[in-house]
């Protein structure tokens, strides 16, 4: 199966497999996301104290105009994350954001796609699209330059079934995800010996995730008018908040102004809805089946597994019927009579670390190419970070009237690094700096050195902020694809406006 092609090993904190937590197949990773969709913030392009390595080459007003365009693409609605704005619309259905009085804490709007799958939204499109050739099961294995590893010639390419070719380009985009950008780069080695754009030895890494944990156990205080906005239980399901084409969901974030006094990076805090231990086996058992069913269908598990985690699944939801039809219902009616507990869940923005990084391994994949090792590191800032956060958020929401904090307060050595997990969000392994010796690509996405090489995607990210990078991903995307066509335009070449137009319409 394809899907093997994306295994690899964790060596560093605990992770997903590795052919898990990616999606290789047509659409890419828009298979397995949630959808959430907000620009980073202004801070988050900036050089700031208390995050080393931070600072983009440019600011966001470089890709406003691109996150703008990018919500036609991802199917969003009005380009507007105001709050002030939302809370008018949203009062109108007798919902409201937490009341916070914005000295250090406020409330944030990520709008949510709601149809993910951008290989079947945009298949036909590709399809019937005269300047565009979609290949299928193709896999690139090595990226081809001249003798001084100064000009790409060409793409190597293999298939699971033995065919081998040569695409010869003028421009090559690598655009393969945070990982495989780094390995594709790493596995062309003919001519530099470390790797394509690797002189500095920094292709692969600063690898980052979002680091998301589950901290403490609150009530909130006005359940029914703020819950359908910031309870991921309710917001993932159709009991979320619509407002026209748009689907909404909100947050916790300390301001800007906070951040620089604090000396903390970005942060993200919602809510999970806690249910009786019944309930939670019921929905586990329930998820467990669902993973394994559609990983037979996705990624070819044997049936083997299939029908194990079916029996070890069984037993829980069979015992637990009433509870799991409870927490439907209350998932999907949030009932003004019942007093619901949520775990605190926080996403912060990660530390660029040197240490943290993709490399490749002595084990070979169906193609014999290396292998990839991920060595996923936080660093104790980011742990100093995280409770000074968490102490920020206990006081301030106790303080405006938003939380009960329910029981004494979790002792950190309890949370970190227990309660990390990531987002597989891959990020930061071809970093952007302006600075060769401190990046991989400069600030229009070409790799250091090489005339015409680029890479797309998060990879580039020098920072994450805390919030999805997909949409920050296509603002990139198309503008690099702006820039492209208006070079190729330049050398005369013809029709070169295709090169971003998707079926001849400009997007």
């Amino acid at each position: 199966m394809t899907q093997s092609l994306y295994d690899g090993k964790n060596v560093g904190l605990s992770y997903d497999r590795l052919d898990e937590a990616r999606s290789r197949y047509f659409g890419g990773s828009t298979n397995c996301w949630g959808g959430h969709c907000r620009p980073l913030d202004s801070l988050d392009f900036k050089k700031r104290e208390g995050v080393p390595n931070s600072g983009w080459p440019f600011g966001k007003e470089e890709l406003d105009r691109y996150y703008e365009r990018s919500h036609s693409l991802l199917k969003l609605g009005p380009f507007e994350y105001d709050e002030s704005k939302w809370s008018q619309k949203m009062a109108k259905d007798d919902l409201f954001l937490f009341p916070l009085d914005r000295e250090c804490l406020h409330n944030v709007i990520s709008q949510i796609n709601p149809q993910a799958k951008f290989g079947d939204i945009y298949r036909a499109q590709l399809g019937e699209a005269a300047n565009i050739k979609v290949m299928l099961f193709s896999n690139a294995t090595e990226i081809q330059t001249n003798d001084t590893a100064t000009t790409v010639t060409g793409v190597r390419v293999r298939t699971l079934n033995g065919k081998s070719f040569t695409i010869s380009a003028r421009i090559v985009v690598l655009a393969a995800g945070g990982i495989e950008n780094a390995r594709l780069l790493l596995l062309s080695n003919q001519t530099q010996r470390m790797g394509l754009g690797n002189g500095r030895d920094l292709v692969g890494r600063y690898f980052m995730d979002h680091p998301r944990i589950r901290s403490d156990i609150v009530r909130i205080n006005a359940q029914q008018r703020h819950r359908r906005l910031y309870d991921q239980t309710m917001v993932l399901s159709r009991a979320g908040y619509f407002s026209g084409d748009a689907r909404i969901s909100a947050h916790v974030a300390p301001t800007s102004e906070c951040q620089r006094k604090l000396s903390i990076p970005n942060s993200k805090t919602y809510f999970v809805a806690r249910y009786t231990s019944g309930m939670s086996k019921a929905y586990l058992g329930l998820r467990a089946i669902s993973r394994q069913v559609k990983g037979r269908a996705r990624f070819g598990y044997s049936f083997g597994d299939m029908a194990r985690a079916i029996i070890r699944a069984v037993p829980a939801i069979v015992g637990n019927v009433p509870e799991a039809i409870i927490g439907v219902l209350d998932t999907h009616l949030n009932p003004r009579f019942v007093k619901r507990a949520f775990e605190l869940w926080t996403i912060i923005e990660p530390i660029p670390n040197y240490d943290s990084r993709v490399t490749l391994s002595s084990a070979r994949d169906r193609l014999g190419l290396n292998k990839v090792e991920v060595d996923w590191q936080v660093t104790e800032r980011d742990k100093l970070h995280f409770i000074s956060l968490r102490k920020l958020l206990t006081q301030e929401m106790t303080r405006q009237g938003v939380l009960q904090f329910v029981g004494e307060p979790v002792d950190p050595a309890e949370i970190w690094p227990k309660n990390i997990v990531g987002c597989w969000h891959h990020m930061g392994t071809t970093r952007m700096d302006s600075d060769p010796a401190k990046g991989v690509v400069d600030a229009n996405c070409r790799v250091h050195g090489i005339s015409n090489l680029f890479v797309a995607g998060s990879s580039v990210f020098p920072t994450a902020g805390s919030d999805m990078p997909t949409i920050t991903i296509v603002a990139l995307a198309l503008r690099l694809a702006g820039e492209l066509a208006a070079n190729l335009g330049r050398a005369g070449s013809h029709g070169c406006g295709d090169v971003w137009r998707l079926g001849g319409r400009k997007r």
